[in-house]
């Protein structure tokens, strides 16, 4: 079976609503066992889940569409400044959904951050279905995390044009 990243992104994608479901689903355990909390606030909880993996399968269509279009790119610098813009844009609609959690009253923002955060969860999870051949989708050895992928890039690209 070849790899490719449409496969590996519709993957991703189940993976993230299924752990948005796991963790919805606990919260409502969490909430109904503490005679504290209230059903009220379940619902803004599983709202904020929700607000987040939608924000999570929107950035795994856009890093597809964003991969697919780096590799065919002609030059390495051009690839990297449109994959540096591509990565911050993203870390701009993460903060856009921050901040709508953080002032709409009924999405509770504790819930957007913990939906926020399945995405790297996924990303780790994701790396058992990688085959050990695709060079690009390795994990960084390094903790510079941007400039490996940055330069995984760079190489790929350069071994495109050749």
């Amino acid at each position: 079976m070849e790899f490719t990243i449409e496969a590996f992104a519709n993957k991703m994608i189940l993976c993230i609503v299924g752990l948005s479901v796991l963790v919805a689903l606990g919260s409502g355990v969490f909430f109904h066992l503490h005679e504290n909390f209230y059903i009220a606030e379940t619902v803004p909880f599983a709202l904020g889940v929700a607000l987040a993996t939608g924000l999570n399968i929107t950035k795994v269509i856009w890093l597809k569409a964003s991969i697919n279009k780096t590799v065919d790119m002609d030059t390495p610098k051009a690839a990297k400044l449109f994959y540096q813009a591509q990565y911050f844009l993203r870390l701009l609609l993460t903060a856009a959904v921050l901040l709508v959690a953080a002032l709409v009253p009924f999405v509770e923002l504790m819930g957007t951050i913990i939906g926020i955060l399945t995405f790297p969860i996924t990303m780790r999870l994701m790396q058992f279905f990688v085959p050990p051949d695709v060079e690009i989708l390795k994990p960084p050895t390094s903790t510079n995390h941007v400039q490996d992928a940055i330069a995984e890039i760079e190489a790929h690209v350069e071994k495109e044009g050749e």
